[in-house]
């Protein structure tokens, strides 16, 4: 049952499509690694964390390759004030700040903020000319470049990522949701720091939550504004409150991370039919029928992610494509990706002429596939985890077919690992024959864990508010995040 606790004082004060190539892809690299237990360096810093309001954001260079910049162009309509090692400099209304690795004095930082609360806009790192950021920016020097930290309250932190990550069309409930979850996402993320060095939490790539991708908008800040101090929570604690794109019509829960699910990981709803994870040709014909027909009682059946489509053609130098990208991520994660032979090592794996079979070992009760098996003439490989899955099977610039026809170009992975294969050989279909191509039939856009974005609309639209929006996603408690720590004096 959910509870909405008001607390008096906090003392510390997407249309989709168009956001899809940014913000959904955010499990490529981020949820699996997240999982992970915190060091104990970090543990050390848990309460100075807990107790402040503030989040700091690593800012990563153009085109999100990497967090050290070459130099960083900085500019502020009010103007700028200029710390460093406590000499203060001053820079007038609309001038521009160059800072090279060359201006710090050894290892040491700068710190620039925007007179009269102005923003600041980093004019060289490819974002839009509405990425101002509030707060103070704090710059460090490294041997391989500049280190960028945006620290600055974390509520108005989430006046970005809102409408970054969910379009601020949408209804106000959802834009409720969304800011609910995000903030609980920010906190539990502030317990710990991603870079120890520089002390940030986060970065403000999709391997976090979307940030300055998307200037504020008045439906996202009252988003923000009205559900202030709200956080998630389950048997008392925060959660990490993990949110995708759209469902193939059931929630993944946390099995979409692991095998097995502890009971802290109960708060994530997982739903689905048991005879899916039968692993019986009865359940992967029902699943098959589920992907084919729908269910016109699913909240996003008439969403273009829904249902889509993917032809893969594996013929030729296409399959030694996929075939040196399995070698490629059984290097990387040799506990997920597993080449065996009787006779060869695995890096002969990409001489093998074709593929002559890919098959689902298993899936989860919501569809989602948690196993592939894939054989050559002389090589079996076993792809384990949604994540990897769609790594394996994906290929960058391909078409993916959506439910209303639309055509999509693809990223690093698959759309989503709900998903059954159709194929086709060159002969009879025969063991021994080689693939030539293999339809991938899917739904949904995401990992499947948390909150369904355009679920969360379309349950908006049926005129549900944003508590029981969440109550649909995620078992447990709405709290204000002021309640769960001991405030400071």
């Amino acid at each position: 049952m959910w509870v909405l606790i008001v607390v008096g004082m906090y003392r510390c004060s997407i249309y989709l499509s168009d956001f899809e190539e940014e913000t959904a892809e955010k499990e490529e690299k981020d949820y699996p690694e997240k999982k992970e237990e915190e060091t104990n360096e970090n543990e050390t810093n848990q309460e100075k964390i807990q107790l402040d309001d503030k989040v700091r954001v690593l800012i990563m260079n153009e085109g999100y390759r990497s967090i050290y910049h070459t130099e960083v162009c900085i500019i502020c309509d009010e103007g700028m004030l200029i710390d460093q090692n406590g000499k203060l400099l001053e820079y007038p209304a609309n001038s521009e700040y160059l800072l090279n690795r060359m201006a710090f004095e050894g290892e040491g930082q700068i710190c620039i903020t925007g007179k009269n609360g102005g923003r600041l806009q980093i004019k060289n790192i490819g974002r839009n000319s509405s990425a101002q950021y509030r707060g103070r920016l704090e710059c460090y020097a490294a041997p391989e470049g500049i280190v960028v930290v945006n620290e600055l309250p974390v509520e108005q932190y989430l006046y970005s990522v809102v409408p970054s990550e969910m379009p601020s069309t949408y209804p106000q409930e959802a834009l409720k949701a969304q800011a609910v979850s995000a903030r609980t996402y920010t906190y539990f993320h502030k317990m710990s720091y991603a870079y120890p060095k520089w002390e940030a939490h986060m970065d403000d790539s999709t391997a976090f939550q979307v940030y300055m991708n998307c200037e504020e908008t008045p439906s996202a800040v009252r988003a923000v504004d009205e559900t202030k101090d709200q956080v998630l929570t389950y048997d008392g604690n925060l959660v990490e409150s993990f949110y995708y794109s759209t469902s193939s019509g059931y929630n993944g829960g946390a099995g979409v991370w692991n095998d097995t699910v502890s009971a802290a990981d109960a708060y994530l709803i997982e739903s689905g039919e048991e005879l899916y994870a039968e692993n019986s040709e009865e359940g992967e014909q029902a699943y098959r029928q589920y992907i084919d027909n729908g269910n016109e009682a699913d909240v996003e059946y008439h969403e273009p992610w829904y249902r889509w489509v993917y032809d893969r053609s594996l013929e030729k130098d296409l399959a030694k494509k996929l075939l040196e990208k399995l070698y490629s991520l059984s290097q990387t994660q040799p506990q997920k990706v597993r080449i065996r032979s009787k006779y060869l090592s695995s890096d002969q794996l990409i001489n093998e002429k074709g593929i002559q079979d890919i098959r689902i070992l298993n899936r989860r009760k919501s569809g989602m596939v948690a196993g592939i098996m894939i054989e050559t003439e002389h090589f079996r490989v076993s792809v384990m985890t949604q994540h990897v899955i769609r790594q394996a099977l994906g290929c960058a610039q391909d078409a993916v077919t959506r439910k209303d026809g639309s055509s999509y170009t693809m990223g690093e992975i698959l759309p989503s690992a709900y998903f059954y294969i159709e194929k086709n050989y060159d002969k009879n279909g025969e063991k021994g024959d080689t693939l030539e191509q293999i339809i991938i039939h899917g739904a949904g856009y995401g990992h499947g864990c948390g909150m369904s974005q355009n679920g969360a609309k379309g349950l908006a639209e049926r005129g549900l508010t944003a508590a029981e929006i969440l109550a649909y996603y995620y078992n447990g408690e709405i709290k204000a995040v002021s309640s769960l720590y001991e405030t400071a004096d």
